[in-house]
């Protein structure tokens, strides 16, 4: 029980400390919560483009394939990484963080524009100040057989600009901001689901075009087309 307490005091210290100093090096204070080394994409995946940025030619997994109502993009798991597929749409993938390993249905629900007044209560540098904030929803299920404690679900979700550059990420405690609550579960069993929103940083003019999961790094990200067509 204590052992338990003391885990989650570091980690909720660690995502305070990060919320204090952002925003630059969010990337590394996002990976240093998580226990991980690297940032959440490998260097390979940040330089690698999607195989198909306008969404077109997917493996859609064959007939009776819903998209429109966020049925699984691919056939089976792993399927859709170095792909990408509609925002809302669901796929499974494995998830592997050290001795951390599950499997997943990852969906990007929804990315929306948020505003500077919503972030009004945490300690941000100036540079961060002129930035403008999107919200990502991201939906997590456990459709294997293990379960998995402490996983950081929401960390290797990242989000890239129209130019194809990363956002910054904005790293906060639990539901600092109430908008975009970012509790992640301390066990996730099988069967277990949780919504976790994440804050991305951009510069105004800009909006996001990709959001990315890398659940393995052995594996390309799967990718989610940021808007709606």
């Amino acid at each position: 029980m204590r052992n338990r307490s003391a885990r989650r005091t570091r980690r909720t210290a660690a995502a305070l400390l990060c919320a204090a100093g952002l925003a630059l090096g969010a990337t590394a204070c996002n990976e240093d919560a998580a226990q991980d080394t690297g940032s959440s994409e490998s260097p390979a995946a940040k330089d690698k483009k999607p195989t198909d940025p306008a969404g077109k030619g997917q493996d859609t997994g064959g007939a009776g394939n819903d998209q429109g109502s966020g049925g699984s993009g691919g056939k089976g798991v792993d399927a859709d990484a170095d792909k990408t597929i509609p925002l809302g749409q669901k796929s499974a993938l494995t998830y592997k963080r050290s001795k951390k390993v599950a499997t997943l249905e990852v969906t990007a629900r929804s990315v929306a524009k948020g505003s500077q007044s919503d972030l009004s209560g945490l300690r941000l540098e100036s540079d961060a100040k002129a930035l403008q904030p999107y919200y990502v929803t991201m939906a997590f299920k456990n459709i294997g057989d293990k379960s998995v404690k402490y996983p950081f679900l929401n960390t290797p979700t990242n989000v890239r600009d129209s130019k194809g550059n990363p956002a910054k990420t904005l790293i906060t405690s639990d539901d600092a901001v109430q908008s975009c609550p970012s509790k992640d579960p301390d066990t996730f069993a099988p069967g277990d689901d949780a919504t976790i929103c994440k804050i991305f940083l951009l510069p105004k003019g800009e909006a996001p075009s990709l959001v990315s999961y890398t659940g393995d790094f052995d594996k390309g990200p799967v990718y989610w087309k940021a808007t709606k067509d």
